[in-house]
């Protein structure tokens, strides 16, 4: 570059590391000082800074639609059961009525 500055210079910018342990707030005072003094005059690593933070953001909520949707297949599938503990309880009642009422029917035409 004629004339002009070298914007992604390491020794002018912060580095994919400073700006990562920025985030992770993995910095000590002092470098975390230092950081936020240079982004207070760096539109570039502030800019930097802000889509790190949004692609976190956006990784969270991809994470949390991902369980979101895992959660629903899984009720869905509970829902594709034939019958419910309900209704098998119920079936299994009305079966059992129907069989005592079949063996009184033929307890008592026996004894006739």
């Amino acid at each position: 570059m004629k004339g002009g500055k070298n914007i992604f210079s390491s020794s002018e910018h912060l580095s994919t590391e400073q700006i990562l342990n920025y985030l992770r707030h993995s910095l000590t005072r002092k470098e975390m000082h230092e950081v936020e003094k240079h982004l207070a005059d760096c539109e570039l690593c502030s800019d930097a800074i802000d889509g790190s933070k949004k692609l976190e953001a956006d990784a969270s909520l991809m994470k949390i639609t991902s369980e979101l949707q895992k959660m629903a297949r899984k009720r869905k599938m509970v829902r594709r059961r034939i019958f419910s503990q309900i209704e098998l309880i119920s079936l299994f009642a009305v079966v059992f009525l129907i069989l005592f009422l079949i063996v009184v029917v033929v307890v008592l035409f026996w004894k006739k």
